[in-house]
């Protein structure tokens, strides 16, 4: 183990770079996740975004993973809206097991109104890049903390289900298109009570979709290559949300276009899918 003891300050990176027992490779992640500080401190956003590799992962473990750069900038752009000063003050930051652990308090101003949260991060860094960021932290004392006399606390949920909802929609193409299906299929709910409405089928609960899905499209080839776009996310109600959006589907054979509309509830881990309707556009 490979921990150093700070307070309140980075480092200087001479001095990381010099301390005899952190090697080289963990020098540079020491780097990386120092220039991640810095461009938070100075709330340079598009240098923060940059920091993540193209399939990098921000996991807040209180709701599903954020995959790929551009989602990781949907989802801490709302998030950092708002915002006007904001310091990452570091109590102890050093290697573990090849990761970058960072033990630190979150100290700023948020629409007036100055907060503390105590969090504890984990990078996995290689390349250059942070391949995935996990954040451990007490999800209502953030909410809190974002909460300001005449803000509704429902305006920061909203923005926050609406970037989750959206992010997890760019997983599933993504989880699509690399031909997990095991992936692709724990976006929704695992019960009896879904629903799903595909071509002239109502697909009524988990093990039939799962059943369907996986004896139809049996390799990655076969599944082909969707994207979705234009998708908009309304919440209907506590915990329920709508989104909706247009997609196309390129297949070996044939290419699909069509609208598509999801019913999202939010549960223990996180939001799930429990109804989805898609309709293919007429052909031309």
């Amino acid at each position: 183990m490979k921990f150093m003891h700070k307070k309140w300050l980075l480092l200087p990176l001479f001095l990381v770079g010099c301390t005899a027992s952190v090697s080289t490779e963990d020098a540079d992640k020491l780097a990386v996740a120092n220039e991640v500080i810095d461009a938070w401190n100075n709330m340079d956003w598009d240098r923060a975004w940059d920091t993540f590799a193209e399939d990098g992962v921000l996991h807040s473990v209180m709701s599903d993973p954020v995959v790929g750069k551009d989602a990781v900038s949907t989802r801490l752009s709302a998030v950092v809206d708002g915002l006007t000063r904001i310091e990452l003050q570091i109590i102890n930051m050093g290697i573990i097991n090849d990761v970058v652990v960072l033990e630190r308090v979150d100290d700023f101003d948020y629409k007036g109104k100055h907060s503390r949260v105590p969090v504890v991060g984990i990078m996995e860094i290689s390349d250059g890049k942070v391949n995935e960021w996990r954040e451990y932290y007490d999800k209502a004392t953030l909410v809190e903390a974002l909460t300001v006399e005449g803000d509704e606390a429902s305006s920061f949920t909203n923005r926050t289900a609406s970037s989750d909802i959206n992010a997890l929609t760019k997983k599933l193409s993504a989880d699509w298109n690399k031909g997990d299906m095991a992936a692709y299929l724990a976006a929704y709910r695992r019960d009896d009570d879904i629903a799903v409405l595909f071509r002239d089928k109502i697909l009524a609960g988990f093990d039939e979709l799962e059943q369907l899905f996986t004896s139809t499209w049996t390799t990655e080839e076969a599944m082909g290559d969707f994207e979705t776009h234009d998708v908009v996310v309304q919440l209907v109600g506590p915990g329920l949300a709508i989104s909706k959006g247009q997609f196309e589907h390129q297949f070996p054979d044939e290419k699909v276009v069509g609208v598509f509309s999801h019913t999202w509830q939010q549960t223990d881990a996180g939001w799930k899918i429990i109804h989805e309707h898609t309709s293919r556009a007429m052909p031309e």
